[in-house]
């Protein structure tokens, strides 16, 4: 019992020994760093090689919507076709008894306008009847003719919008809105010289729609479940009774879109963007002790445009910066991993130095030294715009793309 408190005062004691003094000064010197955190810059110069541009990833058939522009830059229709529906029709809907079609009364057309450049008013759009069949190899010639023509129907949505209930009673056309997505939901209806049947063609039908506003104008039609759809009317005969009849609705199994002039040949500059849509491939080659040994901040891509960039005067793109899976230069595949993309918005008519962000992709290849430090420039999304920019290669001295580095060199621990 008396080697009890020596034994509890020895606890004690241990105790207290153990105790975390942040605020004592001078405590841990052999645990501290022996320097402070230190953040550099570096800019590489010479360090991005072996770029070139390549064409043809996506065409314009290939395109989420159909691109429609009269503007200096290029002329752009779009053009689409409906699938025929046979020679003979059920005279009511659950019989049997057939009819031999006529002609068509009318029809309705409805197509999605996604987007417009809402500085140019007085949008108008034009359509035209093209020869069948077309397809999703249709050239510019081709439909040419046709639309030199006098169009079929010439509709000014601006003024139909500004309608009550943006519908036009008389001409049988309306428009709605989608204020949710920014669109508008086009009917437009056609008689029957519009939206002629011809027997040997069984119905079926092309249309090309071109654009035009008290500027240059602009804007893209939906395809795919937004895209254009047909709807016919009819009168059949019931043992001399007229039957008015409302022919199944069509949709379109041809969208795309034609445009002229054809885009400029590539050449030694890095292009990004236009119809069929190009991308550059830039390799980089980081220094050993930047990748193994820092920490990466930030990281900037720094490119200088070759010529201003082109598409429409209003309009502005977006330019991602994507890894690749592997290097098999225009055939290297895309990382698709958001963590690994970085993207900058082109304005068009720009010619001021462009700058992206590649902080994600330099950190992604710090975690795994094998990969590859190649990275690929696309327009997002592609084909979606004629808008293309062109920036100065590493070949040009001087003005070749660079990127600015931001990092801290590996923390010192250990003792001084």
């Amino acid at each position: 019992m008396r080697g009890r408190p020596g034994a509890l005062l020895a606890i004690v004691l241990a105790a207290a020994g153990c105790v975390e003094r942040v605020a004592a000064p001078g405590t841990c010197p052999a645990y501290c760093p022996s320097a402070g955190l230190t953040v550099l810059d570096t800019l590489l110069v010479t360090n991005v090689s072996k770029d070139s541009a390549y064409r043809g990833y996506v065409l314009a058939y290939q395109a989420a919507v159909m691109l429609v522009s009269d503007t200096p830059l290029v002329d752009s229709r779009a053009i689409f076709q409906f699938s025929s529906y046979g020679p003979r029709i059920a005279i009511r809907t659950n019989d049997t008894t057939t009819s031999a079609i006529p002609s068509l009364d009318s029809a309705q057309l409805r197509f999605y306008v996604t987007h417009r450049d809402t500085a140019a008013h007085n949008l108008t759009v034009r359509i035209y009847g093209l020869p069948v069949p077309i397809d999703t190899l249709t050239p510019f010639a081709t439909v040419a003719g046709p639309f030199a023509a006098a169009p079929l129907r010439r509709v000014n949505l601006d003024s139909l919008f500004a309608r009550a209930g943006h519908k036009d009673s008389v001409a049988g056309d309306s428009v709605q809105a989608d204020t949710v997505n920014n669109r508008w939901l086009v009917f437009l209806r056609l008689d029957s010289s519009q939206a002629h049947y011809v027997v040997a063609d069984t119905g079926r039908l092309a249309y090309g729609v071109r654009v035009s506003a008290n500027r240059f104008a602009s804007a893209t039609l939906g395809k795919g479940d937004l895209g254009p759809q047909f709807t016919p009317f009819t009168t059949l005969d019931s043992a001399g009774t007229p039957v008015r009849r409302t022919l199944p609705v069509r949709g379109a199994t041809v969208a795309t879109f034609v445009f002229d002039p054809p885009p400029r040949p590539l050449d030694s500059t890095l292009a990004v963007g236009g119809v069929p849509a190009t991308r550059s491939i830039l390799r980089i080659a980081l220094p050993r002790a930047l990748r193994d040994s820092t920490q990466v901040m930030r990281a900037t891509l720094i490119l200088v445009p070759a010529v201003a960039a082109r598409g429409a005067p209003a309009d502005s793109f977006v330019i991602e910066a994507h890894t690749v899976l592997t290097d098999f230069g225009a055939k290297s595949p895309i990382a698709v991993d958001l963590t690994r993309v970085d993207t900058t918005v082109i304005h068009i008519g720009a010619t001021d130095t462009t700058q992206i962000e590649i902080t994600n992709l330099l950190q992604f290849w710090q975690t795994d030294t094998t990969q590859v430090t190649t990275l690929v420039l696309t327009a997002k999304p592609e084909a979606n715009d004629l808008a293309e920019i062109r920036f100065y290669p590493s070949q040009a001295a001087g003005l070749r793309p660079a990127i600015r580095v931001t990092y801290v060199p590996r923390y010192p621990f250990g003792k001084p």
